[in-house]
Parts: structure tokens; sequence; C-alpha cells
């Protein structure tokens, strides 16, 4: 990744060299510069093309000066030659030769847009000029497809590991698609989103005040930044949503993409991956499949995770599990191999016994592996995989004090699903399939018999080809570099080879600044001479700015820092002597490296790991002490940034043992909140650590009694967390904006406090007098927060794919039915009597069996007043009854009660009385005069903003409803738990939201409509009602359409948009 310091202070994106090629100049420009005119600016040249002197700026800036002196020298050579043909029949190299048509194609306008191979210059050059093209021609035909679908905008994914050639497989696909496509490359920053996208934008219609005339063509946009926000935020995501709203803005309509992202991101298949078996899968998807899944064990087999997962969905007939027992049946010679059929017999909501059998089965699982000392490969064949994060957390949790090399368990997570579509990624892995063996190994010929001896220094193509095995990586290091390390650990060269190992190790595709180095050397000799004996193994190359200096492949990294640290300098050593002799002084240069290596948690099976790589990594060889000292050096040198005594208070409170833990601890969460008053995500440290405390006091061998000093101290310290969540949840509302996601941790927090003290402040305790107000505002508070968390976690959902956590809302609920459950009355008595009062708790009613359902809500009266909120509550009932097939009042009944409401015209009504009327008379059409839907979906949606918006903003809204087929109530089919109560199956809701063509789900009723202006209408008698798009990038033109709609609480949402009487249909790549 480029860190900021390498971008333009212009801009974000930078344009894909050549760029002169992408811009076509009126029609009767001269194919090239006439001789005359060679001395002309490659930058004059440009600007001739109508382009702005700013849009010029940014091309010229992405090439290194010596580039561009480079060019210039040749474009005088071709230009200056009587006969041009002279200098390309003298027996020049093919490098030579395409540094000439570089240059060339620099400085050459195309004549109405040919390209320089179509140009009549063209000639002048050898058939292979077009090489670049045959080697991405197997990675741009998904690119070729994505330009013909009809649609605003669409993605195309690479997931790569770290040293399988991701990243330049990326700008040679960017090369490859130059004529045909405006390419772009974002690179990684701290990108604004809402400037990128109208840098695009620009870059599509390619118009300016001098040039008023546009010419579109779509942009390729190479994503080449980190996956996601500080905030967890996707940047594609919040890129997507910028491009179609600049896109609206603009007015513009095309029938082609505006934009194609290329979507590339590195990611660890060494710990997880997915794979996809079809409903009745042809010979070669099962002979690919046979060859896939090997290789995924196969690589992470040569894993340092402990426990590492393979997600295998399968169709029901496609016969994807009994291939798992062939390969598994393979493999039993390297594994313990073990298969489980329906492994989880009981529902998760049913706690003690779930949690006991989760334990039995871990416990069986990891006798095997300590009985046959080598991993153990299970399949785990079932029809649900929910359970299965608490089967990892428990297996990780055995295996903390495992100090073995590579992973104990490998799990084949085989799901059922009655239908799979798998994603289109292009995946990249440090392992190689069959087919690709045998490329490598026909290249490696080639090469061999081109570069005879000086092919074995080609390392990182000669570790690609033999399968990323570590072996080949060590064999790089001889035993002459290992003698000089061994003769002086404290040279230049030894401390600047270690430095390149340890960040080309923990932080793949970083440098080191050259001139940085020759300052740390004092520049006597050369970094080229003082590294002379490791050279081998380095590559020195430009950025664009400056040379930098990086090991050839992450894999000679990792066997560099292995054999500087045989040779006894530490991990702690080597980072210590980085901060204090690279870092110190250029710290701007070094933010995001040390960022990486310090405090930035690596995503795990279960949630982000618990501290970074190298932090863990020191940790396992018991020197926590260390990893304070590295973070307080750092927390120093970057003194303004509030991450690192962040990460220092976590490593007390979490790691450390000693008395001053929770001090100290408390120490650094405040100068954490110092440094970053206003991020209520900092603010959390602090109650974490009090909350941490509380647990300890509460489960501590220095607790025995309950008895007033003891007492005092753990209210004290409750009281202390109290306030610091209270302090977060302000924070978070202080900062809310329309880029911000809502933090709760800080009202969680709370509770999960309240929890842990009940036993102190129940009636149950004699104490409870003396801290009766205090009780009595805890009391308020708990019901508070209860109430938020119900239609929060009711309405919304962090994606369609992913459900809140699991312990939340059992956390949620369990504190509430402590503070007020009373008498004879149970708790789940207690909890269903406060759902009743609330519309999101009556909705949850849905979710439960339908005894638990019929018994809470049949036994609710009609309202004898006109009170709306009871009459609201009162409809809801019923609705949700006859859901469930229950006896229920009258749709003509509970439509004349809203009706009466309607016409009071009553100011600041709920969002959830709109969903009501939506819900009733959208599906009546014989009803006379019934209320107006489109201002109801105009008042809905101001509702909505004033009550929820700035909660649940960048949160998934949930669709409550859908409009199905049947009459009156039966119409409706609800989505809150599909397949529970419900005619909707889970897949059905998927496909909704995922399938790119039209589908049909039998229990739903498509809603014709139109779309105008990019807006999306539903027509129903003549009337016109704008509903939301689920996907806006759908609406891409105007027309008749047809669509499934569902009803979240911000309104009708359109579902699964098909256009009519058109030859294609539209596709868009998921979110």
């Amino acid at each position: 990744m480029v860190p900021r310091s390498s971008v333009s202070p212009r801009t974000d994106l930078r344009w894909s060299y050549p760029s002169g090629r992408t811009f076509c100049p009126k029609q009767g420009t001269r194919s090239f510069t006439p001789v005359q005119n060679c001395g002309t600016s490659e930058g004059t040249q440009l600007i001739g093309t109508g382009l702005s002197t700013k849009v010029v700026e940014t091309i010229l800036h992405f090439r290194a000066p010596s580039m561009r002196k480079l060019y210039a020298l040749k474009w005088r050579v071709f230009t200056s030659h009587d006969v041009v043909t002279e200098r390309f029949t003298a027996g020049l190299s093919r490098s030579t030769l395409k540094v000439y048509m570089a240059a060339i194609g620099a400085y050459h306008i195309p004549l109405g847009g040919m390209s320089l191979g179509k140009d009549p210059i063209g000639i002048l050059f050898p058939p292979w000029c077009s090489e670049a093209e045959a080697c991405s021609s197997y990675q741009g035909a998904n690119m070729g497809s994505e330009k013909k679908k009809s649609c605003l905008i669409s993605d195309v994914s690479l997931r790569h590991q770290p040293g399988s050639g991701g990243s330049t497989l990326g700008m040679q696909v960017l090369w490859h698609f130059r004529r045909d496509l405006r390419c772009a490359r974002a690179i990684d920053s701290d990108i604004d989103t809402k400037e990128l996208s109208k840098q695009v934008l620009d870059l599509f219609l390619l118009s300016n005040e001098e040039h008023a005339e546009q010419d579109q063509k779509t942009v390729l946009l190479l994503l080449d930044t980190k996956g996601k926000r500080d905030n967890n935020l996707p940047i594609k995501n919040e890129l997507w949503e910028n491009l179609i709203k600049e896109i609206h803005d603009r007015g513009i309509n095309t029938q082609t993409p505006v934009v194609i992202l290329l979507d590339w991101n590195t990611e660890d298949f060494s710990l997880k991956d997915t794979l996809f078996l079809a409903s009745k899968p042809s010979e070669d998807k099962i002979k690919l499949l046979k060859e896939k899944l090997p290789q995924q064990i196969r690589l992470q087999r040569k894993s340092q995770w402990k426990v590492t997962t393979i997600n295998l969905l399968c169709d029901e007939d496609s016969g994807g599990s009994a291939l798992a027992v062939e390969i598994l049946q393979e493999l039993s010679d390297k594994f313990t191999c073990e298969t489980w059929k329906d492994p989880f017999r009981t529902e998760i909501s049913e706690n003690k016994e779930f949690t006991r059998e989760i334990e039995n089965l871990a416990n069986e699982l990891f006798r095997k592996y300590k009985t046959h000392k080598k991993p153990v490969l299970l399949l785990l064949d079932h029809s649900d995989d929910e359970p299965l994060r608490y089967l990892l957390k428990k297996l990780q949790s055995k295996l903390q004090q495992d100090q073995t090399d590579g992973p104990a368990f490998v799990i084949i997570n085989a799901v059922t699903k009655s239908v799979v579509r798998g994603k289109g990624h292009v995946k990249l892995k440090l392992e190689l399939l069959p087919e690709e063996k045998e490329r490598f190994a026909q290249k490696s010929l080639e090469i061999e018999k081109k570069h005879k001896e000086m092919s074995k220094t080609f390392h990182a193509f000669n570790i690609m080809r033999g399968g990323f095995q570590r072996e080949d990586a060590e064999k790089v290091i001889t035993g002459e570099m290992v003698n000089l390390i061994e003769k002086d650990k404290t040279s230049s060269s030894t401390k600047v080879l270690s430095f390149l190992a340890l960040i080309n190790s923990y932080v793949p595709g970083s440098h080191l600044s050259k001139s940085l180095c020759e300052k740390f050397t004092d520049g006597k000799p050369s970094v080229e001479e003082i590294m002379k004996p490791f050279m081998d193994l380095i590559v020195i190359f430009s950025d664009g700015k400056a040379n930098c200096i990086r090991l050839k492949h992450p894999m000679i990294a990792d066997a560099c820092l292995k054999m500087v640290i045989k040779n006894n300098l530490t991990r702690f050593d080597i980072t210590l002597d980085f901060l204090n002799k690279m870092v110190k002084g250029n710290e701007s240069d070094y933010e995001q490296i040390c960022k990486r290596l310090l405090f930035t948690r690596p995503q795990g099976l279960t949630g982000k790991e618990m501290f970074s790589r190298l932090i863990l990594d020191i940790m396992r060889e018991g020197k926590t002490n260390e990893c304070i000292g590295l973070l307080e050096r750092a927390s120093h040198l970057f003194s303004t940034n509030p991450f690192y005594p962040q990460a220092l208070s976590r490593l007390y409170y979490i790691k450390v043992t000693e008395k001053r833990k929770y001090r100290e601890a408390e120490k650094w969460a405040k100068e954490a909140i110092e440094r970053d008053p206003k991020t209520s995500h900092i603010r959390d440290t602090l109650g974490q650590v009090h909350k941490n405390h509380l647990s300890r006091i509460w489960t501590g061998s220095i607790w025995v009694n309950v008895n007033k000093p003891f007492t005092d101290t753990r209210l004290r310290v409750a009281e202390s967390a109290i306030k610091a969540f209270e302090d977060e949840e302000k924070a978070a509302e202080d900062k809310l904006d329309d880029d911000t996601k809502f933090n709760i941790w800080g009202h969680f927090g709370f509770l999960q406090v309240c929890k842990e003290i009940y036993d102190l402040i129940s009636p149950k305790n004699p104490l409870e007098q003396q801290y009766h107000d205090f009780i009595n505002d805890l009391r308020g508070k708990v019901e508070s927060k209860y109430d938020f968390f119900e239609w929060y976690l009711t309405f919304s959902s962090p994606s369609i794919k992913k459900e809140e956590l699991e312990y939340v809302r059992r956390d949620v609920e369990d504190c509430y039915k402590l503070y007020f459950t009373q008498g004879t009355q149970t708790e789940e008595e207690t909890l269903n009597e406060r759902k009743q009062k609330t519309f999101a708790g009556m909705l949850n009613f849905l979710k439960s069996d339908i005894n638990v359902l019929k018994q809470n809500l049949s036994a609710i009266e009609k309202p004898q007043s006109e009170d709306e909120t009871q009459t609201v509550l009162y409809i809801l009932a019923n609705l949700i009854l006859s859901q469930a097939g229950e006896p229920a009042g009258g749709t003509e009944e509970l439509q004349d009660m809203l009706q009466k409401l309607w016409s009071t015209e009553a100011e600041g009504r709920s969002p959830e009385f709109y969903l009501l009327v939506l819900l009733l008379f959208w599906p009546d059409e014989a009803k006379p005069n019934p209320p107006n839907l489109g201002d109801c979906v105009q008042y809905m949606s101001q509702s909505y903003k004033r009550t929820y918006q700035k909660h649940l903003h960048r949160r998934f809204l949930v669709p409550l409803f859908f409009y199905g087929k049947g009459e009156g109530l039966q119409r409706l089919v609800h989505a809150l738990k599909p397949h529970q109560n419900s005619r909707l199956h889970q897949m059905d809701l998927m496909l909704l939201a995922e399938v790119y063509e039209s589908v049909e789900v039998e229990c739903l009723q498509r809603i014709e409509g139109k779309v105008e202006d990019h807006r999306v209408f539903a027509v129903r008698n003549g009337q016109q009602i704008e509903v939301n798009a689920y996907k806006q990038a759908k609406v891409s033109k105007q027309g008749r359409v047809s669509f499934y709609l569902g009803f979240t609480i911000r309104g009708p949402v359109a579902f699964n948009i098909t256009y009519h009487n058109c030859e294609y249909m539209l596709y868009l790549s998921d979110l």
C-alpha cells in the first residue's frame, strides 16, 4: 500500500500510464507530432487534446522525473531521424524497443481515437507490441463482460495473499484496458470518497470550461486501498454510494457503465476461504472442486493459525459433502480425519444445553488431536453454520498453551443450501493448482533457456514455481550471508536487513526510503555498497517520488527474520532499533508501517485478534513487558496519535498480572482520550478497563463475602465504569453526521456493568437502602437503554448477511430481567410484558415459538379510547397473529381504526404509524377514500429522519414485511425470521438482495412500476408512489420496471428491480 506522503497533494487519483492514449482529439488532428515540433513538451501535447492544466499535472506526476527525462530523450531520438525506421532495424533488444514504444506512446496523439498499435506509426514495431493484452486476456474476460452490461457501476473483485502477485496483476489489467477505458488508480490513503467520486465523474465526462463538449467513456478504477475505514465501513461501499449520488446529481443517462471498480484487496486464505458447488455440477466443476479443496487444505496446513476453516457451500443435489469425504480419505495419512454429521442438535437459544453440547464436542476433538499428535481434518456436514462460531472459540481457548508449529484443526464446514450462488472473486493464493504448476514448469524452461545462470536469481518467480514452500525461500539465504550476521550483529548491513525483514514480514508490500537508509548509514558508502552481500535478496525501485528498498518476496522476509532471530536478534530488539534509528525524526514517513506493526489487529475466525501480529508473537515468547516497552516508545514518538496509548491500556488490563495493571491501564486510557476526546471508540477503552476491574474483583480469590468494604470498592469501580460509558455515549451522539456509523458500545457497556453489580443492589441485599438513589437511577436508565436496543436490533442489522452478535441481545435482555422481575413473576414473563408495550418488541414475537406468540398477543384487547399508541399496538398484534395463522381482527375493522386516526392529521407521528397505513391499505384496492399513500411515504420518510436516522445510519434496514399473494392481511409476508411462522425462506431473502438477474419468489407478488430521473415509482391505480431502490445503481435508465416490494421502518423498498422490454438484463455486483 502507498502511504499518504506519496500521493499528489492535489488528488488521490492517479491515471494509469500512459494516459495520453485514452483521450481523443477532434477529427483531423495529426497522428503524431511533426519533426519540427519535436521540442514541444508532453504537457503541451496533452493540453492540446483538450485537457485542463490540473488533469495534465496529475498525469505527469504519475511518472518519476527520471522516467520523464528518459521518455523525452527517446522521443527526440525517434523524431530526429530522416529515415525513422533506421533506429528500429539496428538490432535493438526487445526491452529497449519497449522503452521507445512507451516513450512514443506518451508523446503520440492518437488519430480519431486509434491506439498506437493501430496508428500508421505502429508499422514500425514488431508484432509483439500487443503482448500486454495477451498476458491479461484471462483476467480481462470478466472486465469485458462488465462493460457490455447496462448498469451505472460494476465491480470486479480480486482477493490475493501478499506475495502471490496480486498487485502486479492489478496494474497489468489497467495496462490491458488502457485503450478502451479511462484507467485510473486510487492509492491507499485517507481517501475522501466524495471528492474521489467527483474526480471519477470528471474523468468519465472529460470536459472543462474551455472544451465544453463531453466525451463519455467508462472509467476503470483500481481501488488499491485498505478494505475498510477505521469505523469498519468498507471503502468500496462508501465510494459506491457517493458515485451514485454524484451520477444522479449530474443527471447522467448512459447505456454503458460509468465506472468499473477493480476491488483489489489482500486476504489471508491461510486462515479461511469459501468454496461453492452449485446444483447438478458438471464434470469440470467437480474436477475443479477436487483440485481446489486439497489446494486450500495444503495452504492451511502451512498456516501459523491454530484453527482454520474452509466453508463449503453445497446445493442440496450437488453431492458436495460426498466429494469432501473422498478427499478426507485421500489425506488420512497426513491428518486425523473426522466426519461429524449434523453435530449441533440444540438451538442456541437453549443456552445451557447448547453450551454443554459444544463443550463435549470440543473436548472430544481436542482429545483426538493430543492422542494422534497430528492435525485434525474435520468435516462438519450440516445445514446451519451459525453454531460454528461457538465451537471455534472453544477450540481456540483449549489451544492457548499449544506451542506446535502450524494448525491443530482444519475444519471443512460443509453447509447444505437450497440454492447456492458463488461470488465472482478472482483469488490468488500461496498455493498452486495442478494446471498452474504445469504452466509455471513450462515458463521456467523458457526462462532458464533465455537467462541461463541468471535465472537462479529470479527468487520471487522461483518461489512461485515451487509452490510457495518455506524451504525455497530459506535456500536463497547463502552461508556467506549467515556468517556476516553471526560475525557482526551491529553492522549497518545487518541492521538494514533486519529492518527490511521485520517490515516486509509483518507489513507485506512496505518499503524503506533509500535516502533515509543512506542517512542512517551516513551515506558513506552508499546503500548498494553496504548491502552488497545481500543485494541478491533486495529490490531498489521508484514509487514515483523517491527511490525505495524492500526484499524481493514476503516469504524471503520471513526467512530472513527467522535467520536473524536464530542469531540472537529478537523481534523486540529489531523493532526498538527500528523505532529509534529509522522512525525517530521521520515519523510521517513510517506512520502507516508502525500502525500495522504495533496496533492494527488482524481479523480472526470469530472477530479481531486481541493485538497486532507482532505484539502477539512477542507475547507468545512470554515477553509482555517488552511489548509494553515498544508501545510506550511508539506512543512517545507519535505523540498525538491516540491508538498507541489505547493499545497500551488494553495490553495492561488484558494481559498484565501485576498489582499495578488497572492503575496503568487507566492512565494510558485517559492519555488516549486526552489526545482525541471527541472519538467515542477511544473513550470505550476506559470503560472496558473499569468493567474488567469490576469483573476481576467479582471472580478473584480475594472476594469471599459481601461486606461493606468490598461493597464500597466494587460500587466505586462500577460508578467509574458507568461514567466512562456515559461519556462515550455523549461523544457518540455529539459526533453523529452523514458519514458516521453510530457507536452503540457505550450503551451496551453500561448495561453489562449494571448486570455485574446487580447482586449488590438487589432487594435481597440488606445494603440496598444505603444506595437507594443510586439504584433507582440505574433502573430508569436500564429501562431506557433496553428500549433503545429493542428497536435498534429489530429494525436494523450490520448487513443483510450478518446479524448482530448473539450475546448483545442476550445480555441486554438478561440485564432488564434482573432489574424488573418482581414477586412471583418469572423473568420471561417480565420480559414479554415489556415487549407487549413497544412496536419493536411485539414484532420480535414473530421470531418466537408459536405458543409464546399466541399467549402474549391473543390477550391484547381493543382499546376503548382513541389513544394512538394503544391503537397502533392493537393493530400490530392482530397483524402478527394473522401471520401465524391465528384468529385476528378483520382487515376492514383495522383499516377503519387507522383511517380515523389518519383523518386527525396529527403532527410528529411515528414511522410505525405510517408503516401500518402502508401495510393495511396497499393490498386493498376496494376501500373507498383510502389514505393518500404517496403522502404517507413522504411523511414516513420525514418521521424516520427525526426518529431513527442518526442511530441507524449506515446499517442495513431490515425488511419487516413483503407484499405477497393472497387477500387481506394474508397478502403480507413477514421477513424477520424467514421460514419461522413465515412463507419466506432465508434463501429467498438472500436472492432478493444479492442476485443480479430477475428471480422468482413463489410467495411474493411483483409490483409494476417505472423509473424516472433515477427515481423508482410503484404505479398503483394510476397513482405513482415513490419507493426506495435497494440497490440504487440498478436504476440506470428510464423505463417500465417490476420489483418485489419490501417495507422497512424508513418506508417501501424495491428489491430485484427488473426492466421490461429490454434486450438485456441489468447486472450489478453485490456491495
